[in-house]
């Protein structure tokens, strides 16, 4: 139910649909007036959200800033937020556009920031129940010369809340000392730091993996892009769900 709850969510949540829908529309509507009122309105659906450098105001407002970790502090373990791994036709992972979240983990690892890291990602496809990111995470660490001792996973979530729960679990049984660094992608920061709050794990957060809201402003950055318009989906999306589990879930 969740899945198709996220689905169903994210397709009225993309711009890039709000246009399809209102062209459709000014074809099937019989008035003119309605025509011409749809295809205006696909136009400045268009104009705004292709902006490059509103989506990077937005971006600025929502995301966390960077975070740079003294070096006399050595947290007890960085939580990864999963999502960054995914599995091909054969079922083998890859590391995706969001592996960001792997390359800080190790970095922070490497420079005694962290002292274990804790993998949170099970398989959020309900299409592919073969392919267990934690695991193959796990491996691939191991491969990079991560000692298996300091690795924990946690391969039974499918989303940031069951991260949060499982995790908490994991955490409490091993007595490691929180806060914990919560290691995932910008803009994923507000919704994931208030579902770890939520359930109970103390966190700091460290963003990563930055798709919009730290360039610098040019004026070719006021022109429609389409790349634009497709990026602001996980911006909402990421808001919507912050939004209900902030006033509306427990």
């Amino acid at each position: 139910m969740h899945h198709v709850a996220s689905a169903v969510l994210s397709f009225f949540l993309s711009p890039v649909n709000w246009v399809i829908i209102l062209l459709v529309a000014s074809f099937i509507l019989r008035m003119r007036n309605s025509k011409k009122l749809c295809r205006i309105l696909a136009l400045c659906v268009f104009l705004v959200f292709s902006n490059e450098w509103l989506q990077d105001f937005y971006a600025r407002k929502w995301q966390t800033e960077p975070v740079t970790i003294r070096k006399d502090i050595q947290y007890s373990c960085g939580i990864v937020a999963g999502g960054f791994a995914s599995p091909d036709f054969v079922d083998n992972g890859y590391f995706n556009a969001s592996a960001d979240r792997f390359i800080q983990a190790v970095k922070l690892y490497k420079l005694n920031a962290i002292s274990h890291i804790l993998i949170s990602g099970g398989n959020g496809k309900i299409d592919n129940e073969q392919f267990h990111e934690g695991a193959w995470v796990k491996g691939e660490l191991v491969a990079i010369g991560v000692p298996d001792s300091v690795i924990l996973i946690e391969d039974r979530s499918n989303n940031t809340a069951e991260n949060a729960m499982y995790s908490k679990q994991i955490l409490d049984s091993i007595h490691l000392k929180p806060p914990y660094l919560l290691i995932t992608s910008a803009y994923h920061i507000p919704r994931a730091s208030l579902l770890f709050k939520k359930a109970g794990v103390e966190t700091d957060p460290f963003p990563c993996n930055y798709s919009a809201g730290r360039g610098k402003f040019t004026f070719s950055s006021l022109l429609p892009q389409i790349g634009v318009l497709t990026g602001w989906d996980i911006f909402f999306k990421e808001a919507a769900g912050y939004l209900w589990y902030r006033y509306f879930s427990k």
